[in-house]
């Protein structure tokens, strides 16, 4: 993803701002997508997605923060045209298929993004007021949640902040 990239939207700004300051490789995040692309994931999936994620798709259709050398890999809508699905790849589009959910994970829980350490991280569609929804981490070792954030911009603030304690903005590792 391109640094020109930026949010217009006043909740994920400090995101993408916080983002653009790391050399390039540092993150691979991919373009974002489409709102038509947005509502076809909807469908498919017979989900409502909260506003806020879904201006987060158009921006960023997913990618690795800190991917040196592997970070959190973020889910992605696959969009067929772009050819087709990778194998191992983090999609959206399989968040609700059974080898893609830990034992006892709830239904309403869409996958989001995957730890580098395998816990999964997920938003809380039962709780989406249309703007915004909760987001757990689900630890693969308890088969329970453990760890929230109330917004989407609040996990991916933290995550910066845990990276930048092991990555320095030019990508190389801190002691």
């Amino acid at each position: 993803m391109s640094k020109k990239n930026v949010a217009n939207d006043s909740t994920l700004k400090p995101f993408f701002e916080e983002l653009n300051k790391y050399a390039d490789g540092v993150h691979t995040l991919n373009e974002g997508i489409s709102n038509d692309e947005i509502e076809r994931l909807e469908k498919h999936l017979n989900i409502k997605l909260p506003l806020v994620y879904k201006k987060f798709l158009q921006i960023c259709n997913g990618g690795e923060l800190f991917a040196v050398p592997v970070g959190t890999v973020i889910s992605e809508v696959h969009v067929p045209s772009k050819g087709p699905m990778q194998i191992g790849g983090a999609y959206l589009n399989e968040a609700f298929k059974v080898e893609r959910r830990w034992p006892g994970m709830p239904q309403d829980y869409l996958i989001i993004a995957d730890t580098s350490y395998g816990d999964t991280i997920c938003m809380d569609l039962s709780t989406n007021d249309g703007n915004e929804a909760e987001i757990v981490k689900w630890s693969h070792e308890d088969g329970d949640i453990s760890n929230r954030w109330r917004r989407l911009i609040d996990w991916l603030m933290e995550e910066l902040e845990i990276g930048a304690m092991l990555v320095s903005y030019d990508g190389s590792d801190k002691d």
